[in-house]
């Protein structure tokens, strides 16, 4: 089975360090597809040298939301897996041979991994970040694959061939749990692996970054639960204060406007569209 490498970025340099990760990989990637948002002239010519470095890779302006770009590039996708990694996230050389495995063995039809700190914390906020993540992945993630986080995961195309592509109505990071429930509900298989793991560079280093990131997902998977059904075991699973720290209680209140903000944008792009 052809396998296929999606990355979708915005003026982003650290795709360079993403893309050197792809090259070290001890099973190449049949091809590595970049769908650019619109980046500088600078990066876009080092994106070109990369394009002339490898034939596996191509290079293409696609400009519009992450949705709207992963969805122009299905166009262009020739491989029977693909693979999402995000512009901030570098592979260990064995990654992608772990991510695809269940898939190449039959135990699923899509699979996520883990992603791991690429650097110490700086101060408190970032502690707290890399071990609530920690927990989120312990807990959570590897129990519920619809969290699996698209940035580090792969997928049969045949499930985008039946459930259909992104939804491009969601912008705030909630088009990752619809297509994953969308294709849990569509009777796909979904699997966690520990072993299929990046470092991830998050950039989130303070209370300000870290409240209007939680603010804007919360926002996203509120419509996403809303849009499939799934609105009142996940939101009550969500309201509950599983990991205990100091900072939770701050992201505890967020969640109630953020659920309200979800539930109004969602009526507007959906309850009204229904009724004209």
């Amino acid at each position: 089975m052809k396998t296929t490498v999606v990355i979708t970025l915005l003026n982003d340099w650290r795709v360079l360090d993403t893309l050197d990760s792809l090259l070290k990989q001890k099973l190449s990637p049949d091809e590595i597809i970049v769908a650019d948002g619109g980046s500088d002239r600078k990066l876009l010519k080092k994106l070109g040298e990369y394009e002339q470095k490898s034939k596996n890779i191509r290079i293409r302006d696609i400009p519009g939301s992450v949705a709207e770009s992963r969805n122009k590039t299905m166009d262009l996708i020739t491989g029977d897996i693909i693979v999402f990694l995000d512009s901030d996230e570098t592979a260990p050389s064995g990654w992608l041979e772990k991510i695809i495995k269940p898939i190449l063995e039959g135990k699923a039809d899509f699979v996520g991994g883990k992603t791991i700190p690429m650097h110490k914390p700086k101060n408190k906020v970032e502690k707290y970040i890399y071990e609530k993540s920690e927990w989120n992945y312990n807990n959570i993630y590897r129990y519920d694959v619809s969290k699996v986080h698209m940035g580090n995961s792969a997928w049969k195309k045949k499930i985008f061939d039946k459930i259909g592509n992104f939804d491009e109505k969601i912008r705030w990071g909630g088009e990752d749990y619809d297509i994953n429930i969308r294709a849990v509900q569509a009777g796909f298989k979904g699997v966690f692996i520990d072993e299929a793991w990046v470092w991830h560079d998050r950039g989130v280093d303070t209370l300000g970054k870290l409240f209007r990131k939680n603010y804007k997902y919360n926002i996203g998977s509120t419509i996403a639960y809303l849009k499939n059904n799934e609105s009142k075991i996940k939101t009550k699973k969500a309201m509950k204060i599983g990991y205990l720290h100091p900072l939770e209680i701050f992201s505890f209140f967020i969640k109630p406007f953020s659920f309200l903000k979800g539930q109004i944008l969602y009526r507007r792009l959906y309850l009204k569209e229904e009724k004209t």
